[in-house]
Formats: structure tokens, C-alpha cells, sequence
């Protein structure tokens, strides 16, 4: 059965003026509740979308090389009652693309910003309906090329497929799915973001430009009792500190082209700061820039162009 978007309203018609329904994931109930026609309308009708929506759930892929990370696709099933009696009336399959994009018809759900990686980073590469096994073309600077293959099962599948950049020494190009990515020399790059994009899809960016890491502080003082006969006696004691730590980013020049999918990024709700030093850690973070901007070369005074933005750990840390 095909998913589809969880952004494409889906309405069940459930066949009578007035009925009780519910919707089952693996037996349980999920919502129950009675609809009743419309004015003008024989049959009762109930979008399902919103009642589904949370149970759609993203997890960031481990970062191994040519392993394969399935969606979670809930089945929903759409029951009404007649008789006393449940009966199934449809069952549904969504999948997180939030793209609200009419014309969207590919199965590939990466959309990378620019495609530049380095050897320290992974690939991630999302489809759906992937029927075979999925082979990344890493093509080297004297233009022969290697292939390795990321095995998939059970097909057809909807997930995302992972590639280690350094497998091959020497690549300066990796084809995915039909995705085009660029290795670049990575000296001097300390981060890349991982990120889920609209299409419900995994992507990443290499953090080109310059990036400043900062801890703001909220500091909670109480008053302490003291004698000033000499001069090391506290009246006010810091007894914690609730630390913030954000990393203010910026992109590399960026096209036109490029420039039009940074919405993947700057509007995502799930994105993953990655450190390339002291062995490659992942942080969750949350985009803190309030605004996506639709840069263009003549809208940003026929200048070349980037983007700045904040991203802040998504985890409480304090200080005692």
C-alpha cells in the first residue's frame, strides 16, 4: 500500500448520515468519537490527518556506513460501527511530508542545499517506495568510479539509506538517488547539520562560513549573611547558573537554486548540530531564526549572498 502525504487532507466518507467511528494503530484505539453529515450532505465524512499527525514519528538515523533506516509507517485503520459491530473502512498510510508542494511526484525525499560534503560527514539519502537496493556512485578525480551498495529489505520500503564519504579514498563526487553531492576539502570546517526536510526526508549541510559558540547565562543569586571586617566575605552567593548554549551559523555563497531550499533547513523540527572534532558528536538543537527568508541574486541588490542563523541545545545544562 502507498503512503501519502501527511499534508494531503485525507477524508474517509463512512457511508451514513450519522455513525460512530474510530481509528485503530496495531488494535488500539487511537480516537473514537460520532460524526453526523454535513447540511446537504447524505454521509457523515472525517478528515484524518490531525488525528494522525502524531503518531508520525522521526528518528535521526545511527551514522554507520551502507545501512538502511526504515520509516515508521503506522497503518491507520478507520472503523465504524453498525449493528453493534465494528467494520473496517479504510486503511490509511501516511508519511511526514510537510511540503505542501502540488507538484511534487519523485520518490527521492532528500532535497540537499548544495550537496558539499567532506569526509568526515554521511550521506543520508531518503526515498519511498524503494523497490531494489540502493548503490552510491563515488567517482574519483581521474574519473574512474567505484559503486557500493546499501542493501534494502523488505521492499518496497520507505527510509533513508547511509554512505560514509571516506569509504573511497580519493572522491570528489558521489551520486545517491539521482542526488549529485560535491567533496569538498574540509579543512578548517568544524560542523555540518543534519536535519529532517520537508519532504520528510534526511538531509545535511556543511557549514561553510564562520560560526561563534556562546553560553548565556541565567544566574540565580540569594543574599548570605556576612561580615565586612575583611575583605573575602560574600553578601550574595551564585548557588546556580542555567546555561543556553547556541551556536550562531553561516552558510557559503549560495545560488538561486541553493538558496530556494534552505526552507528544508531554517523550517525543520528536527535537526542535529554535528562536531567534527573530539570524535564526532551529535547535538539537538532547535533553529532558533525566526524568519526564511527567499534569497535571490537580485533581491539581495545583484550580490552574491549567504544566510546567518542561531541554533540552541535542545538539552538543560546548568552550573553549580
Amino acid at each position: 500500500m502507498a503512503a501519502i502525504p501527511i499534508w494531503k487532507d485525507k477524508v474517509i466518507d463512512l457511508g451514513a448520515a450519522s455513525v460512530e467511528f474510530r481509528l485503530t494503530v496495531g488494535g488500539n484505539t487511537i480516537y473514537s468519537g460520532k460524526a453526523i453529515a454535513r447540511p446537504g450532505e447524505s454521509n457523515a465524512k472525517v478528515r484524518i490527518n490531525d488525528i494522525c499527525a502524531d503518531y508520525l514519528v522521526n528518528v535521526k538515523p545511527a551514522l554507520s556506513d551502507r545501512t538502511f533506516a526504515s520509516f515508521d509507517l503506522p497503518s491507520f485503520v478507520v472503523q465504524k460501527k453498525s449493528g453493534g459491530t465494528w467494520s473496517n473502512v479504510e486503511t490509511v498510510l501516511f508519511y511526514n511530508d510537510w511540503s505542501y508542494n502540488y507538484g511534487f511526484t519523485g520518490n527521492v525525499l532528500s532535497d540537499p542545499i548544495n550537496g558539499k560534503v567532506t569526509t568526515a560527514m554521511f550521506i543520508l539519502s531518503s526515498a519511498k517506495e524503494i523497490s531494489s537496493n540502493v548503490t552510491a556512485s563515488y567517482k574519483k578525480s581521474g574519473g574512474s568510479v567505484t559503486t557500493r551498495t546499501t542493501t534494502v529489505s523488505p521492499t518496497p520500503a520507505y527510509g533513508t539509506c547511509l554512505f560514509d564519504v571516506s569509504a573511497v579514498s580519493d572522491t570528489v563526487q558521489i551520486t545517491v538517488n539521482s542526488k549529485v553531492y560535491k567533496v569538498v576539502d574540509g579543512c578548517g570546517y568544524r560542523y555540518a547539520l543534519y536535519y529532517i526536510n520537508a519532504y520528510g526526508g534526511w538531509d545535511q549541510l556543511l557549514v561553510e562560513g564562520n560560526d561563534l559558540e556562546a553560553d548565556n547565562l541565567e544566574r540565580h543569586i540569594r543574599g548570605n549573611e556576612y561580615v565586612n571586617t575583611t575583605s573575602d566575605q560574600a553578601g550574595m552567593v551564585d548557588y546556580v547558573n542555567e546555561i543556553t548554549k547556541t551556536w550562531t551559523l553561516n552558510t557559503g555563497l549560495l545560488t538561486d537554486a541553493e538558496a530556494s531550499r534552505m526552507h528544508h533547513l531554517l523550517n525543520s523540527p528536527l535537526v542535529y548540530l554535528f562536531q567534527f572534532a573530539g570524535g564526532g558528536y551529535s547535538y539537538p538543537v532547535i533553529i532558533k531564526t525566526d524568519t526564511c527568508e527567499y534569497k535571490t541574486y537580485k533581491n539581495q541588490g545583484n550580490r552574491m549572498f549567504n544566510y546567518q542563523f542561531t541554533v540552541e541545545l535542545a538539552q538543560n545544562r546548568i552550573r553549580r
